[in-house]
């Protein structure tokens, strides 16, 4: 039997049933599932073999209730429709199960994100759904996609391969390791699940560039990921379905823009980040650790003031809520409203006592300077004494009651609410808000607006597992929707903030996870390779435990803000100056600015990844680059070649590891395509690798490429100035979306010879660029640019005569051609009277 099908979203594909095999075949992609053992496998539109086929069965069950799994054995072909195959599965211990198959193209994805009415990327979704209804453990596998490199999984792509044990970690204690290489080919766990402090980010997404191959499960609970060398298994354990597992096919743009759109159809929906966070902010736990109080976050910032630092936000975390901050009975994050601000008699926590005597006036102390004040916060209460908790109503108010009345705390498969007795903070058993209510997220919002903070750090830490991971996300969600900035700290698999920050960084030479540098970059690109690309790598030069006057902290400092000055967000604790040494001050700042001139650049890039899916902000360059296999082993501890495309145009390579207080340079890899050393001028045509190229901590370490366009403020946001490189060939563009998040500007390249004297650039009316706004494109000749930018190149007609000249310089030492960039206003260089 073969049918040609089409469902409502326009999406065709054929299914063959044959006596031994099934096929599945669209534009993009075939899947063929064997009968005997649903041994499934998948190739590329070409015929490519992309996954095969596992050598003893596709999936295995358990027996209802059962935890041993056992092969399927047989499937048939129970009914084909045009929106979805179902097939009957029966294992060898008798279990039976329906599996159901769709499509999952990108299509509608790819046609939102770039206005192109074709697909870049197809692909399938699985549910396998066991009878009779219980609990079941379910993998589903295919053969091993090695030697194929792999990239991704959220924070447990940061982790060493195996341990030797999944239970959740000692309270403030971590004894997992991390891992080499940003490759996560070997890593097999078989719990995998949120357990707090450096696994707070849980996606099992996994992406395999050189294949044009992804896959991800959907799924709260127990997970199960192995990616060897012998196959390659998504599974769950405990779950009545196996209902979300995706395989993708296509290009890097096409299947991030897939599996954007999978997971907005699964419930995990990205938020639209806001300007703001996107400038330099400070946290008050680098600067003053668990100690905060008033007088000492405001003396904080005015010192930063005084020294020309500008900061656009500002986050305490701790010590606001009431009581001895050394007894287990004070105040909490979820102490809503019940500011630290009355003298109590007794206290032994040698702070002032209060700590913040006028709330009021720390607000507008935030108000009157700029910076918008974030609160730490958490999504749990102290449960009763009778319970283990330490709940004290005058300092902890009557919120806990109230949830519970309302019933408005997560509940485990028992019925019973669900007891944290592992957490960082508070101490003694904890309940947590029931995320999946809509009701309790809509209290908890109520309440934690009584705080008047501008937005939210959420700040979780709890290691007892409770197979909820997303039980955050609508919380995050909500703040966003009311207007609040949110740093994210635990999600699955999407970002529901401005920002999502990874676990603490603090100063060291690698003697465990948090203290080892090397972590940092592998940990952020295996964020950004799991599609989340507006990241936060933590405070600049760490906590304030660390001797400042050390010379190896003193150049830990300085590569450290260097590093995060080319992540999308950055923010600044510890006062530098506090290091004695100006020299090392000179260039935390200098990094600091760096950062802060070039927002509204970064932050466009934001866009482009909330918009598309695809990591724009932070792209790895196996993912930038996936075609070129020079790409694939530089994110490792060995070379330490840690880079990354920031945005379309910069290229970052920056020192950074567990040699910080060594190391002067680094082999630095330029991929196809032409580049400038951003400092020096210096030209260089990829695809080659610079020896021992010099990189002193002084010297912002990034190059100049693809389009060649950089956006950057003039003393504020009022002015925004473009720089354009010449490294880009004719039909180049590149698309801005100016700090409103609506505006759009376009600046294209519309010459052949950088060298022409003549060349001037163009004010175009938007009639005559209107196409490049609306993303709708077409094939430059080939510029060497990296993949994802698709939607930022373009191909014009000759310009009318409704373009004028704009005024302009040009670099002496770098080339580039400077010019004011207006909102809604586009541009063209162009050699001069061609009109």
């Amino acid at each position: 039997m073969s049918v040609q099908l089409t469902n409502e979203d326009k999406q065709q594909w054929r299914v063959e049933d044959r006596s031994d095999a099934v096929t599945i075949r669209s534009p993009r992609f075939r899947m063929r599932i064997e009968k005997r053992g649903f041994r499934y496998s998948f190739e590329d539109g070409e015929g490519r073999p992309l996954a095969g086929a596992h050598p003893v069965s596709g999936l295995r069950l358990s027996t209802p209730n059962g935890s041993a799994l056992h092969d399927v054995e047989s499937t048939t072909v129970s009914a084909v429709t045009a929106e979805e195959v179902r097939l009957q599965i029966v294992s060898t211990a008798g279990t039976r199960a329906e599996v159901r198959i769709t499509l999952a193209d990108g299509d509608r994805a790819t046609r939102a994100a770039s206005g192109s009415p074709s697909s870049d990327a197809g692909g399938v979704r699985l549910a396998v759904v066991p009878a009779p209804p219980a609990r079941y453990v379910i993998e589903a596998r295919t053969a091993a996609l090695a030697p194929a490199p792999a990239y991704g999984l959220g924070d447990y792509g940061s982790h060493i391969d195996e341990v030797e044990s999944e239970d959740a970690p000692a309270q403030g204690k971590l004894d997992i390791p991390a891992r080499d290489g940003a490759e996560v080919t070997g890593l097999v766990r078989r719990d995998m699940v949120n357990q707090g402090t450096n696994m707070r980010f849980v996606s099992t997404f996994a992406v395999f560039p050189s294949l044009g191959f992804a896959q991800v499960l959907f799924e709260e609970g127990g997970k199960r990921v192995a990616i060897t060398q012998h196959d390659n298994a998504l599974g769950a354990s405990g779950v009545q379905a196996l209902d979300g597992l995706y395989y993708f096919v296509g290009t890097m743009p096409g299947i991030y823009a897939a599996y954007k759109q999978a997971r907005e159809r699964e419930g995990y929906r990205d938020k639209q980040p806001r300007y703001e966070m996107f400038k330099v902010g400070w946290e008050a736990y680098g600067s003053l650790g668990w100690g905060a109080y008033q007088a000492a976050v405001e003396e904080a910032l005015t010192q930063y003031a005084e020294r020309g630092y500008e900061l656009a936000w500002g986050v305490v975390g701790s010590g606001y809520w009431r009581g001895d901050r050394k007894r287990p009975e004070q105040g909490t994050t979820t102490s809503f409203g019940l500011w630290d601000d009355a003298r109590e008699e007794g206290r032994t926590d040698g702070l002032p006592n209060p700590r913040f005597p006028d709330p009021d006036g720390l607000k507008r102390f935030f108000r009157a300077r700029g910076i918008k004040l974030l609160l730490g916060i958490r999504n749990h209460f102290k449960a009763e004494a009778a319970d283990g908790g330490h709940h004290h109503v005058p300092y902890n108010g009557p919120f806990l009651h109230e949830a519970q009345a309302r019933d408005y705390l997560l509940r485990g498969r028992d019925g019973e609410p669900v007891a944290i007795t592992n957490a960082e903070f508070p101490k003694g058993t904890l309940y947590v808000l029931d995320g999946g209510n809509p009701e309790a997220v809509r209290w908890y919002l109520d309440q934690a607006a009584t705080w008047g903070a501008d937005g939210f750090k959420e700040d979780a830490m709890v290691y007892t597992k409770h197979y909820a991971d997303g039980n955050w996300n609508a919380i995050n969600e909500g703040w966003m929707d009311e207007g609040r900035l949110v740093i994210v700290r635990n999600t699955a698999y999407a970002v529901p903030g401005d920002v999502l920050r990874i676990n603490d960084t603090y100063y060291g030479l690698g003697e465990g996870y948090h203290f080892d540098q090397d972590r940092v970059p592998i940990n952020l690109l295996n964020y950004a390779a799991s599609g989340a690309a507006n990241l936060y790598p933590d405070i600049t030069g760490g906590t304030p435990k660390t001797d400042p006057l050390l010379p190896s902290y003193r150049r830990y400092f300085v590569r450290n803000a260097m590093f995060n000055a080319l992540m999308p967000a950055m923010s600044l604790g510890r006062r530098p100056w506090e290091m004695q040494h100006p020299e090392s001050e000179r260039i935390v700042k200098k990094a600091a600015d760096w950062h802060n001139r070039h927002a509204p650049y970064i932050y466009s890039a934001v866009l482009d990844s909330h918009r598309t899916g695809y990591p724009h902000a932070v792209t790895p360059l196996h993912i930038a680059y996936a075609d070129d296999p020079a790409t694939y082993g530089l994110i490792n501890r060995h070379t330490r070649q840690y880079e990354w495309m920031l945005g379309p145009s910069l290229l970052a390579t920056p020192v950074f590891g567990n040699d910080f207080d060594t190391a002067m340079s680094r082999d630095v890899y330029l991929p196809a395509g032409r580049w400038i050393d951003y400092e020096t001028g210096e030209h260089f045509a990829g695809p080659v690798t610079l020896i021992d190229y010099p990189l002193p901590p002084d010297k912002v370490p990034v190059f100049v490429g693809g389009p060649g366009v950089i956006v950057c403020r003039e003393g504020g946001d009022a002015v925004l100035v473009a720089e354009v490189y010449p490294v880009a060939a004719r039909g180049a563009v590149y698309v801005f979306t100016h700090p409103d998040g609506v505006a759009v500007s376009t600046v294209r390249i519309d010459h052949d010879d950088w060298t022409a004297e003549d060349l001037a650039v163009y004010e175009v009316t938007a009639e005559h660029e209107n196409t490049a706004a609306r993303g709708d494109t077409t094939e430059p000749e080939d510029t060497g640019e990296h993949e994802g930018l698709g939607d930022h190149e373009d191909t014009a007609e000759p310009m009318g005569t409704a373009a004028r000249i704009a005024a302009h310089t040009r670099d002496a030492r770098t080339g580039a051609y400077r010019f004011t960039l207006e909102p809604g206003r586009h541009y063209r260089l162009a050699p001069e009277g061609r009109r």
